[in-house]
């Protein structure tokens, strides 16, 4: 089985899709500016910038045939958006986004023509507003505009590409908020399921959607939220 490079393999969600992905028997490099957890440490691990092509292609070049793409990179600049500046959003926006270009290239060249397939993991930001996080929400829409026009240009070389968009997921960079437990609460009440999800759940809907299973997906974005943002609040009075 041929394998899969994951760009940002150390973080929360990053990190679930790698462990999904070798249990599922696939090979997998990554890249990322953080070393690999002990659980991971085995695998073909590219210590460096993810938005550096000659650093993604070391790990395309790590693996003996690559059929899959996985892009888990993001940035922030949380202030007032009449405080943002636009290097602010030009930096978020490259790593979020821009990053995403290159890679999707290479993975089509690569693949000569045979099937192959990349995922790009947005954010429920993409279509909402949350005060504070204007260029995030940028990026996480570019990224997926990227993924459609990826998936249309690219689908006669064999290339299929989706997007799959989180709500709220319990990872380490926002600990701080479901460790809490009057935050968790108030988050929790906002999940018709009743609970929060975690990375496992984001990791396994990127497997499918990798997998010879989803075949003829391509071009789609999945919101994996428990269905937070389908429900009409509605009012008080």
């Amino acid at each position: 089985m041929s394998g899969v490079v994951v760009l940002g393999g150390a973080g929360g969600i990053g990190s679930a899709v790698v462990r999904a992905l070798s249990e599922e028997g696939r090979q997998v490099a990554v890249v990322d500016i953080a070393p690999p957890p002990p659980e991971l440490a085995g695998l073909p691990w590219i210590c460096g910038d993810a938005t550096d092509p000659a650093t993604v292609g070391a790990a395309f070049d790590a693996l003996g045939g690559v059929t899959g793409l996985v892009h888990c990179l993001l940035s922030e600049h949380r202030a007032p958006f009449a405080e943002q500046t636009a290097d602010a959003l030009r930096r978020v926006l490259d790593i979020g986004a821009v990053s995403a270009l290159e890679p999707l290239q290479q993975l089509a060249a690569r693949a000569g023509g045979k099937p192959c397939a990349a995922v790009l993991v947005s954010s429920i930001h993409a279509g909402l507003a949350w005060g504070g996080q204007a260029p995030y929400a940028m990026a996480k829409a570019a990224l997926e505009a990227l993924g459609r026009a990826a998936a249309v240009e690219l689908g006669p070389r064999g290339l299929r590409c989706n997007v799959v968009r989180p709500g709220f997921v319990m990872v380490p960079r926002n600990a701080h908020r479901w460790q809490d437990t009057a935050t968790r609460d108030a988050l929790t009440t906002l999940q018709p399921l009743g609970e929060l999800a975690r990375p496992d759940d984001i990791a396994r809907v990127v497997a499918f959607l990798l997998g010879d299973q989803a075949r003829f997906v391509s071009g789609e974005t999945v919101t994996v939220d428990g269905a937070m943002t389908a429900v009409l609040p509605e009012p008080s009075a």
